[in-house]
């Protein structure tokens, strides 16, 4: 042991030097340094260091990453204090090393990160009430931009929505993705991992072990995950956002059952968002023959998206709505989407109100009620009704009460997006398009960014040589127009990326 702390304090030097290490001497050392943390017996990291105590007591997660986690990966495998409850010391430690951790260091254990990862998440599942933050915490250190797709980020989410804490996914699932981890064989002009890199993708690839191997499914089922935390936090517009990025997956002929129930999901979320959907509807970019099938299966939710919009326009009551909903009981059950139905029956009335907008400036609460609500004779719930779609900004209106009797009320609308109790100033609408233009100039460097790697990727210049060589020959026959297409087969698709 007195031999061998030294060494695990050796790098990073500390206090820091005048003058910072240069990437190859930084690359040099932390390579040593992993090379000896190999070689060392698990015995050796978990013995008890002179006056008592360990090796976790005196190493800086922040500053001794590697050797804070090689220790805390040996006490975790040799079963020190029993690391399957929360609370315990070593879970302590293993959640300070998720929120503290050096990125920069990490870039070289990622085997070693992705096992802490995964002790993590079994006692976090182990317990009544698991604690998933550190989880979030961590992909967001290695990763503050969040941009590119680990199979940490699938392990996350599936997480949070087993363990029915919504609201802790959302750090992660509000960081837009770009891109998957790149092949090291690929990357142009390959820097080295504790290089500073444009994009998570140049330090974030298959060589680096960051993420496990990503298949075809795996951010599929991402998507649809968090689109089904979305929709639990009524995040409508957000939730159909995931589910077209999983409907316009790369398809070869024929639809997954994953995008089978991201359509039917996708049809109750623009109900819940819109009050419709559209004919036709679906992102042009989705492969016409998915298109074909999940709307073929997806039948059920398509008739009922129908009732809804004809009973709106009509201003039907809610009878046949009812009575579609009750006859589909058992389907949406049998799809686990009978909560988003019976949502989607409530969303009726409130759209219904919302309409009411676009035709009157103002009406009596007793109209109202007699237009929308299930029980007209009860002014009282009609005005709690339209005082909660207010509150929650689904319509810009107020009620004018001239008495006690809420009969006597009335509902009026604003005339204007300027006017009543939503309105905006200039300012805020400035500061709301300076949010835009902030977001579509970073969506601009990620596609610049995207384009730069397909030219110099090899299947790209592959391309331009059978296009070349097409073009020279008179008896070619084939059509070079066109890249060729990739396979979407459920294999690792972290290369050529």
């Amino acid at each position: 042991m007195e031999s061998l702390l030294p060494q695990l304090l050796s790098f990073p030097p500390h206090p820091p030097p005048p003058f910072p290490l240069g990437d190859v001497a930084y690359d040099k050392e932390i390579k040593s340094l992993r090379k000896v943390l190999n070689e060392t017996p698990a015995n050796s990291l978990t013995a008890a260091v002179p006056h008592g105590g360990s090796l976790l007591d005196i190493l800086d997660p922040s500053i001794n990453t590697l050797p804070f986690l090689y220790v805390l990966l040996a006490n975790l495998g040799a079963g020190k204090q029993k690391a399957t409850t929360i609370g315990n010391p070593l879970w302590l430690k293993s959640v300070e090393f998720l929120h503290r951790f050096d990125p920069v260091q990490v870039r070289y254990v990622g085997t070693e990160f992705r096992r802490l990862i995964m002790y993590v998440k079994d006692i976090a599942l182990a317990g009544r009430k698991a604690p998933i933050r550190p989880l979030g915490a961590a992909i967001l250190r290695l990763d503050p931009s969040g941009s590119c797709f680990t199979s940490t980020h699938l392990v996350f989410v599936r997480l949070c929505l087993e363990a029915r804490t919504f609201r802790a996914a959302k750090a992660v699932l509000d960081k837009d993705i770009y891109e998957f981890p790149s092949s090291a064989k690929t990357l142009p002009n390959a820097q080295l991992p504790c290089s500073h890199h444009d994009t998570s993708s140049g330090f974030i690839t298959d060589k680096s072990e960051l993420s496990d191997i990503i298949t075809y499914r795996d951010p599929l089922l991402y998507f649809l995950y968090g689109a089904m935390i979305y929709m639990a936090l009524k995040e409508w517009r957000r939730a159909i956002l995931f589910l077209e990025v999983v409907l316009t997956a790369p398809s070869k002929s024929t639809s997954s059952q994953i995008q089978v129930e991201a359509y039917k999901k996708w049809v109750l979320a623009n109900l819940l968002a819109y009050g419709e959907v559209q004919p036709g509807s679906l992102p042009r970019t989705t492969n016409s023959q998915v298109a074909k099938n999940v709307r073929s299966l997806g039948k059920p939710y398509e008739a009922l998206g129908i009732i809804f919009k004809e009973g709106i326009s009509k201003e039907q009551d809610v009878r046949r709505l009812n009575a579609e909903v009750h006859v589909g009981h058992p389907k949406w059950l049998a799809d686990h989407n009978l909560s988003l139905v019976l949502q989607v029956l409530d969303a009726y009335r409130q759209f219904t109100i919302a309409k009411l907008e676009s035709t009157c400036v103002a009406l009596p609460l007793s109209e109202v009620g007699r237009r929308t609500s299930p029980n007209p004779d009860d002014h009282a719930e009609t005005a709690q009704y339209i005082a909660g779609m207010i509150n929650t900004g689904q319509i810009n209106a107020a009620i004018e009460q001239t008495g006690n009797d809420p009969r006597s009320w009335v509902l009026r609308f604003a005339t204007s997006s300027s006017s009543g109790p939503y309105s905006r100033t200039e300012q805020q609408q400035y500061e709301d398009l300076k949010r835009q233009v902030t977001k579509t100039a970073m969506l601009a460097e990620y596609v610049r960014e995207t384009d730069r790697k397909l030219s110099l990727s090899k299947d790209y210049i592959n391309w331009l040589k059978q296009k070349a060589d097409s073009a020279t020959s008179a008896n070619s026959g084939e059509d070079s127009s066109m890249m060729p297409n990739l396979s979407v087969e459920d294999e690792d698709i972290m290369g050529e990326v």
